[in-house]
């Protein structure tokens, strides 16, 4: 375990038959970080979580947590709580008995229990709610009251299960930055489970990226997404554009890459431990393809044929047809004075390009 290690998982498998729901997992979570589970349904992430509550039990491996293990810890003696997707709000209680439910057995005076109620109510931005009932209350107070009554205790780890699954668009984006502001504010670690690249983005200190049970890549969201090193992270946060093709000369921290059907790329940046002749995939974000009507000055600017495009507002995706390609290639452009739509509109040849720093190679499928 290392020194900033406060939540260790070591060689974690949880096995339902012949199903392997997670397989042999290991990272490290640090003290007071926002830490995301992220991948499609079935990848593992919420029966690791489950694990972390105690609501599983681990076919082999163990788990830390602040330099002490928990697999033989019952749920309710663990120094962890839990928020649900649903919140599991009790309909019958007011806001104010959901919320200093979990006090019920810690032999609080009623003065004390009111006051660490008051301050739980001024926490979440809810102060004079207190006696309404949980039915009364909209999706985003409801997930406020289940935060509330899961922090009240002080765990050392919150654990949420999707908590914001079932807000409305506007209202998730909305409680993102609240719950990050929360988090930050009682200095707790967080483990976030969610299959919302966009809420693992805004939301996370690190992100654990996981496919069939395993934890591809762990790092930064940033970094994450920018430089990812498996066609999986890359093709699972946000859109890419993919191209086969062959490594022809590699070295001083650039690589040139002959691809099967957009000619030759060039990459500069990390990502780059392989040799000449290796098959590898170039990746490019829609965001770094620009498109322009006249030919750029760039000798490696790739000639398509405009097929469709999506208007979004502030922003249009425009796809391309290039010659020999089956595939589209997708540009994402800001719509700045109607210029993306202008281009968008109609079939007619464009222009593609994009820098060296934005193409990353990673190895083939």
């Amino acid at each position: 375990m290392s020194d900033e290690s406060f939540i260790s998982i070591q060689s974690l498998s949880k096995h339902f038959g012949e199903v392997r729901a997670v397989d042999d997992v290991s990272f490290d979570i640090r003290r007071g970080e926002f830490f995301a589970l992220l991948g499609p349904s079935g990848c593992g992430k919420t029966t690791l979580l489950r694990m972390l509550a105690g609501f599983e039990i681990p076919t082999k491996g163990e788990m830390f947590i602040d330099g002490q293990p928990i697999s033989n810890i019952p749920p309710h003696e663990r120094p962890v709580n839990m928020v649900f997707q649903s919140y599991a709000i009790f309909p019958h209680l007011t806001v104010r008995q959901n919320i200093a439910f979990g006090l019920r057995k810690d032999r609080l005076s009623k003065a004390e229990m009111i006051r660490m109620v008051d301050e739980a109510l001024e926490m979440i931005a809810l102060p004079g709610y207190g006696e309404r009932g949980a039915d009364e209350l909209s999706g985003g107070q409801r997930q406020r009251v289940a935060l509330a009554r899961s922090l009240i205790k002080k765990p050392k780890v919150l654990l949420l299960d999707e908590p914001l699954g079932a807000l409305d668009k506007k209202l998730r984006e909305q409680m993102q930055l609240e719950l990050r502001d929360l988090q930050r504010e009682v200095g707790i670690t967080f483990v976030f489970v969610t299959h919302d690249q966009e809420e693992a983005l805004t939301m996370s200190d690190r992100i654990a990226v996981m496919r069939a049970g395993e934890a591809l890549e762990i790092d930064e969201p940033a970094v994450l997404y920018e430089r990812p090193k498996t066609p999986f992270c890359a093709d699972f946060l946000g859109t890419m554009n993919f191209f086969g093709g062959k490594v022809s000369a590699i070295g001083g921290g650039e690589a040139t890459i002959q691809t099967e059907d957009m000619g030759q790329i060039v990459s500069r940046g990390p990502n780059m431990d392989f040799r000449s002749g290796d098959d590898v995939i170039v990746a490019i974000r829609p965001e770094n393809v620009e498109i322009s009507i006249d030919k750029p000055v760039d000798a490696s600017a790739v000639l398509g044929r405009v097929r469709a495009s999506a208007y979004l507002g502030d922003r249009a995706h425009v796809y391309v047809n290039v010659e020999g390609r089956s595939d589209p290639v997708l540009s994402a452009m800001q719509n700045l004075g109607g210029a993306a739509s202008r281009i968008g509109r109609g079939e007619h040849d464009v222009w593609l390009t994009w820098s060296e720093e934005s193409a990353v190679i990673l190895p083939p499928v």
